[in-house]
């Protein structure tokens, strides 16, 4: 076990994050000017991997992330306990500094007011089904559960968020999706959703979160799509894909609380 500001990352939490490094740099740039406001922090991203890896260390890019971080997954795959520990911790404190970067210059959306429709947890698997109001903490809707911890349950997969407007059209079309199907804790509606995205805030009633990476989506989706293509929901195919979320300070949500995109500092503002 390994615990980074406090939270806790096991084996499979700790190889799941530094093979997610490179998305994660890339969905936090894309769009953004990410090398004015951040390239320092991609510098120092390069430095750790290849330092760690005892190879030259290349040109800072985002490419370059991409090419180290699954060499030194493998690494610490293949190493005894402690292996991750010169770049678990520091990669994930450069990431937060990245949003804190791009708050800074006014590269994150406007503030946008919406609402949650629908909490919703399981015991496992999907769907996940409504629930009349939750508590958060730092591991997400406390009594949910994932009915796999391989490619889920790390700190910063604590909640996944899903648009009420994505699973209206979708339903639309014709495909049997309905809210938590797919599996989203929280369902929101009124924000946005090509705006949120790696690095913005959300206050969800009394939780406020950051954005981390797109929620890929699996072959336990595909029953809430008539031809079964649930790919549909992949971010490459533009802003209909569930995002992760860590939560940065725990509190309650049920549905008709108020949900804003970018809230003031304060919560009194918010």
């Amino acid at each position: 076990m390994t615990t980074v500001d406090g939270e806790t990352y096991g084996r499979q939490d700790t190889l799941g994050t530094l093979a997610a490094l490179g998305p994660w740099w890339e969905q936090l740039a894309e769009g953004r000017d990410a090398p004015a406001v951040f390239g320092e922090l991609v510098r120092a991203q390069v430095d750790l991997l290849a330092n760690a890896l005892g190879e030259p260390v290349p040109e800072a890019s985002i490419t370059a992330v991409h090419a180290l971080a699954p060499r030194y997954t493998a690494f610490v795959r293949g190493a005894g306990p402690g292996a991750d520990e010169p770049v678990l911790a520091p990669s994930l404190r450069l990431l937060r500094r990245a949003g804190e970067a791009l708050r800074a210059a006014g590269a994150l959306p406007a503030r946008t007011t919406g609402e949650v429709v629908r909490v919703n947890s399981s015991r496992g698997g999907v769907p996940k089904l409504p629930v009349a109001a939750a508590r958060v903490d730092a591991g997400g809707i406390v009594g949910d559960r994932q009915a796999t911890r391989v490619h889920h349950g790390r700190p910063w997969q604590a909640l996944c968020l899903w648009s009420a407007e994505v699973v209206d059209a979708l339903a639309a079309e014709g495909h049997p999706v309905q809210y938590g199907s797919a599996g989203e804790n929280l369902t929101l509606r009124g924000i946005p959703w090509d705006r949120v995205r790696a690095g913005v805030h959300l206050r969800l009633g009394g939780v406020l979160v950051e954005c981390t990476l797109f929620a890929l989506p699996c072959r336990k989706n595909a029953a809430w799509f008539t031809d079964g293509a649930f790919d549909r929901m992949h971010h490459r195919h533009g802003p209909w894909s569930r995002i992760y979320a860590r939560v940065l300070e725990p509190g309650e949500v049920q549905p008709g609380d108020v949900a804003i995109l970018e809230p003031a500092a304060d919560p009194a503002l918010a």
